[in-house]
């Protein structure tokens, strides 16, 4: 699958089985299906958007806090969308898409 993503200034190709490896985010970042977003919230939270879980069934994202840091990471689902997820700070988590939500694995 194959989209532009104008906000990022990239084209997001997504093959499924293949992964991709973000450089370590600091602010707010847009994750794509497929991705390890990794996250250095050192001095600062960090907001990782989400694509729309619609279109992304089976999809996965994983973001990790690569730093060490306990900051809270803020995870934001599309417009519309719920995100299954019980609320706490987490330094690891992993998202997989149903089609309807990003739920927490």
């Amino acid at each position: 699958m194959v989209s532009d993503n104008s906000a990022e200034n990239r084209t997001d190709v997504f093959i499924p089985g293949a992964w991709l490896i973000s450089p370590a985010v600091t602010n707010t970042y847009t994750a794509r299906p497929g991705e390890f977003v990794r996250v250095n919230a050192h001095d600062d939270g960090v907001t990782i958007r989400l694509p729309p879980a619609a279109g992304n069934v089976g999809a996965e994202i994983v973001v990790k806090e690569v730093a060490g840091e306990e900051e809270a990471i803020a995870i934001l689902a599309s417009t519309g969308e719920q995100l299954a997820r019980d609320g706490s700070p987490y330094v690891t988590f992993r998202l997989v898409s149903d089609g309807a939500t990003w739920v927490e694995i």
